[in-house]
């Protein structure tokens, strides 16, 4: 893997949150035990996801990428913290949280998407932050998922045009794969042979793991039904869509978990 690869999935995951701290929260089950659903439900979303880029080759299947949770209670008036809590303090100083006023004016549930890294891995801190109106204790809910150095490769620098590659062909899919080619000066065989080194895939290889990483976006957050999904996400129908998924034992399309149908 690259680093665009874990930019890549590193995006995913803070909107995945940032998509899970919208949804409704008017149902008893979630005020029944708070913060055990909401820490239930965030892990559920860090493990398929970790399991979804190891099931696509996005990731290594070798390693543990699951870390730690997190359950921190702060007092968000308090400045003062140990200097070996390096993580407590970008926590307090996480812009949403700064401009937070204190006390808290109305309950609140903020997405938290934060890198502290070491030098044998990539971190990623993940989760939410719970507020309650009145209060000036903030509720961190919070997965770790690390990334080990040694398994990022370098890639070249010139090999970035396939970003450029990509965005057009996304845009305009009418496009010939030749005439987009000719626009960028580049030879079908080494266009191929570069997305294999950079992307680990051929192009349109990588493209349909594009519009699936989408599409389970829609099924985890949406309530659209899987044939809108599949239109959405440029699949001819819900068959070509379902025939994609088949193909890697961990991601048919009725193990995908539908969150919006469990709150």
């Amino acid at each position: 893997m690259n680093f665009y690869l874990i930019s890549l999935i590193d995006r995913i995951l803070e909107e995945a949150m940032i998509k899970f701290s919208k949804f409704p929260r008017g149902q008893s089950a979630f005020y029944y035990d708070q913060d055990e659903f909401l820490l239930r439900h965030t892990r559920k979303i860090v493990d398929f996801y970790m399991m979804f880029f190891s099931e696509i080759d996005f990731l290594s299947v070798d390693y543990d990428y699951y870390k730690s949770e997190l359950l921190q209670e702060v007092n968000l008036e308090n400045k003062e913290f140990p200097e070996s809590d390096i993580l407590l303090k970008r926590l307090t100083t996480f812009p949403k949280i700064k401009r937070i006023e204190l006390p808290f004016i109305k309950d609140e549930i903020l997405p938290v998407h934060l890198h502290c890294s070491t030098k044998s891995e990539i971190l990623l801190i993940m989760g939410i932050v719970v507020l309650e109106k009145g209060d000036i204790n903030a509720r961190f809910i919070l997965h770790k998922v690390g990334v080990p150095r040694s398994l990022i490769k370098p890639a070249p620098r010139h090999l970035q045009y396939l970003h450029k590659v990509l965005e057009r062909y996304e845009s305009n899919k009418q496009m010939s794969m030749d005439k987009l080619l000719r626009y960028f000066d580049k030879n079908y065989n080494q266009f191929q042979r570069d997305c294999k080194h950079y992307f680990g895939d051929t192009f349109y290889q990588f493209y349909t793991k594009k519009r699936m990483i989408d599409g389970v976006g829609d099924i985890l957050f949406s309530k659209l039904s899987l044939k809108e999904i599949a239109y959405k996400n440029s699949f001819s129908d819900y068959n070509s869509m379902y025939k994609v998924f088949k193909k890697y034992d961990n991601l048919t399309l009725v193990n995908i978990p539908r969150f919006l149908q469990d709150i």
